[in-house]
């Protein structure tokens, strides 16, 4: 009797065994195959050869690696976003939670950055383009990324661009539009922003990760916030097998620890650098045709800002080129300050619009342009002997 409901319930056993076969460890395998024999054993060698079967092919699983075929579904499974996707809605107000760029709608060309910072983003696109060289060796792409630095510096269009190169949609949140009045409704929204991502291939781009720190400062909040981190964590977690996670700020310090401790990179995007402001300000003021000095003055100005400012800066003289005649190119940056105070230095700001010696004093001690007085004499509309003649009574007061 006890044989007759042994063999009764060993469809249950079946399954248990598939169950527990498809993630196998040590002890699981040497228990299946001990169950093996003791039916081969006992007669019942239907059974037993049923069991050799899920063995064998759980063996067969074991050689292709089971994190291999996890890993595999950061790529290549989940479905395809189409334009006719629906997006998931705040469920308070009907605003959409997120918005989708496709490849063909993303960066064209590479950001301009350091050669260093150049050098980091091309390795976390080599590990996604090299996917199945790494999947040969157990291993797979860094699945989260946060970029963060000052306002301004091209950390979105770098995400975007970095989408591109992987060939994949970007899924863009901003994590200020996920947060609501109602209670419980802003881990909501991440909860169902993940659950879409995580449905379909793509790029999950987070922008104003911050946004959450803004919880923090309101004391009657305490209770939400940690509903929100929590959450947050729960969803970046679950995203690591699913696909690639990109987390954009300007204010990194705001982030909860444990948040920044998700990301499996981190990279810095600082102000553009002397060099990397000179090549950006040649790229944005195309068609304009300015020398190497002038675009060097121009550098010289901004120095400290960001790329964004630069950008705005070629939009300025695109609109002054074509409304007025050109002045000398130091009366025409005095007019941009005064148009733009906040992008330009406070100390050089002062110095440029109130005394014209010492700005000439300090573009040909700046060492990190070394100016010559032929080089700065034009942008003052002005000879190089003028020049040197004005400079010589700027240091010497008794020869004026």
């Amino acid at each position: 009797m006890k044989n007759i409901t042994m063999i009764q319930y060993f469809s249950i056993i079946q399954a248990l065994c598939r169950s527990a076969l498809a993630n196998p460890n040590d002890a699981i395998l040497h228990q299946v195959k001990r169950l093996v024999e003791k039916l081969e054993k006992d007669g019942y060698s239907k059974e037993a050869k049923s069991l050799e079967g899920i063995l064998s092919s759980s063996n067969s699983s074991a050689e292709m690696s089971p994190s291999k075929i996890q890993r595999s579904f950061l790529v290549r499974s989940g479905e395809e976003i189409s334009r006719k996707t629906p997006i998931p809605v705040d469920k308070e107000t009907a605003t959409p939670l997120a918005e989708i760029f496709f490849p063909d709608n993303l960066p064209q060309e590479e950001p301009l950055f350091d050669q260093n910072i150049e050098l980091a983003i091309q390795s976390v696109i080599s590990e996604w383009n090299g996917f199945d060289q790494l999947l040969e060796i157990d291993a797979s792409p860094a699945s989260s990324c946060l970029i963060y630095g000052p306002p301004g510096t091209g950390k979105t269009h770098l995400a975007k661009w970095i989408a591109k190169q992987i060939g994949l949609p970007v899924v863009l949140a901003r994590l200020e539009g996920l947060m609501s009045s109602y209670l419980g409704t802003t881990s909501r929204n991440i909860g169902n922003l993940f659950t879409f991502a995580n449905r379909y291939r793509c790029v999950l781009l987070l922008d104003e990760f911050d946004a959450i720190a803004k919880l923090r400062n309101d004391p009657q909040e305490v209770g939400e916030v940690k509903r929100v981190v929590n959450t947050l964590l729960q969803c970046l977690d679950s995203r690591k097998e699913n696909g690639f996670t990109i987390g954009v700020t300007n204010h990194e310090t705001l982030l909860d620890p444990a948040i920044w401790r998700r990301f499996d990179i981190q990279i810095e995007i600082p102000r553009p650098s002397p060099e990397v402001m000179i090549h950006l300000l040649k790229k944005f003021v195309a068609p304009l045709d300015f020398d190497d000095n002038e675009i060097k003055f121009l550098a010289w100005c901004l120095e400290g800002s960001s790329g964004a400012d630069a950008e705005m800066l070629a939009k300025w003289l695109k609109r002054f080129f074509v409304l007025h005649k050109k002045d000398n190119y130091v009366d025409m940056m005095k007019q941009f300050i005064l148009l733009n105070s906040g992008r330009v230095d406070s100390h050089k700001r002062n110095v440029m619009l109130h005394n014209v010696d010492e700005f000439i004093s300090m573009l040909l001690n700046d060492k990190t342009y070394s100016f010559k007085q032929k080089d700065i004499a034009p942008l003052f509309g002005m000879t190089a002997s003028s020049l040197s003649k004005q400079l010589a009574k700027y240091k010497d007061p008794e020869k004026i």
